[in-house]
């Protein structure tokens, strides 16, 4: 903040925990599903893989090879048809989406930092065909699991006129087990590499601290609009500081017409 502050507030941590709630929830990835396409992408790639096998040294017996290749070429010329029949008696279209959905209750502060106990929401939404599409099944599908998450270099940026915080260190819980611990960490880094896209955060605006200071301005005349901000947050304290703009306030109710003869 360029000069001393106007104003300064002490926010309580419930009032903190509100501010950050309010800026949930943050949409970390998105996409689109189609079981059938996604099924075709797979056995491409699982053909990619097999040539690439096959440019190695092929140690079979020649006997076996020709019943492969034999085999491969039957599922060549047949599998226009079996996909054309797969699509006809199911097809799966929807979208899906990973949101940060709520903060919880325990908050852990540091300089210009929040940690905070959270919840993933996973979502996925559509419609399953069946039959040639004679029969059309909605669905919605929501899972939340839990996660912690630091909320850091909080700081008000001029250009987006917001106090803002960038996500950083998530950690998703699954379970104790061995595998629930290895698909948390799957979990994990395929969402780090998300977390770009969802920073920065709004955690308070500039319009919202003037419309609660602006009034204040009204005894003396003038128009006071909001010029700077920071937050300030430490292990202990969090502490809102607010620079004024000032401009004179043009009154609307003077008489017409100058003296009345008083």
């Amino acid at each position: 903040m360029k000069g001393a502050p106007h104003l300064q507030l002490s926010l309580s941590r419930t009032l903190w925990r509100e501010l950050l709630r309010a800026a949930l929830p943050v949409q970390l990835t998105e996409g689109e599903v189609d079981l059938l396409r996604d099924a075709r992408r797979a056995v491409r790639q699982l053909g990619v893989r097999r040539q690439i096998r096959g440019l190695l040294v092929d140690r079979a017996p020649a006997p076996v090879r020709a019943a492969r290749d034999r085999a491969r070429a039957a599922w060549t010329r047949a599998r226009p048809s079996v996909v054309q029949r797969v699509d006809d008696a199911v097809r799966v279209q929807g979208s899906w989406r990973v949101e940060l959905d709520g903060l919880g209750t325990d908050l852990r502060y540091g300089a210009q930092r929040v940690g905070a106990d959270a919840y993933l929401k996973a979502t996925a939404s559509g419609t399953i065909w069946l039959l040639a599409k004679n029969v059309e099944i909605p669905f919605l599908i929501e899972k939340r699991i839990g996660a912690s998450v630091d909320l850091a270099e909080i700081r008000y940026d001029p250009g987006q006129q917001a106090v803002i915080g960038e996500l950083r260190d998530l950690v998703v819980f699954l379970g104790e087990g061995p595998f629930l611990q290895l698909l948390a960490r799957l979990a994990e880094l395929a969402l780090q590499g998300q977390l770009p896209k969802a920073n920065p955060v709004p955690i308070l605006r500039r319009d919202q601290v003037s419309e609660l200071v602006g009034p204040m301005g009204g005894a003396l005349k003038l128009a006071m609009g909001v010029d700077d901000l920071a937050l300030e947050v430490t292990e202990q304290d969090l502490t809102l500081k607010v620079r004024f703009g000032f401009t004179q306030r043009q009154l609307s109710d003077q008489k017409e017409g100058g003296d009345d003869g008083w």
